[in-house]
């Protein structure tokens, strides 16, 4: 059964990979645009007229949030993942190391997943 810790991984985990679902579906909208783009500057058609067509600005804002949501959500996934090997007894070094940053970075993280900001 799992702990407290380890629910809180799973529930910020799933929100991760929901995240990263949406961001995808953003970004193959917004590559849709800039193929469409492509080709209309391509075949001699203004930048202006081409990027008011295809509402470039409404693609970008929408890009822009998922991507800030995404980072949100790993940054939270991670902390609680963190949190729940801290509890399992892991060492900040050997956290560092599965995670692949460097053990003061590992010791920054553990300490805002305990609390610290």
């Amino acid at each position: 059964m799992m702990n407290r810790l380890e629910k809180t991984a799973a529930r910020d985990t799933r929100t991760l990979l929901e995240s990263a679902r949406e961001l995808r579906s953003r970004l193959r909208t917004v590559e849709a645009v800039y193929r469409r783009t492509l080709k209309s500057v391509e075949n001699g058609n203004g930048a202006s007229l081409t990027l008011n067509a295809e509402e470039a600005g409404r693609a970008r804002q929408e890009l822009t949030e998922a991507l800030r949501d995404f980072e949100q959500c790993r940054h939270n996934a991670r902390l609680s993942l963190i949190a729940a090997e801290l509890d399992e007894g892991r060492s900040i070094g050997e956290i560092g190391r599965t995670w692949g940053f460097s053990r003061q970075l590992a010791a920054k993280y553990a300490k805002e997943a305990r609390g610290g900001h």
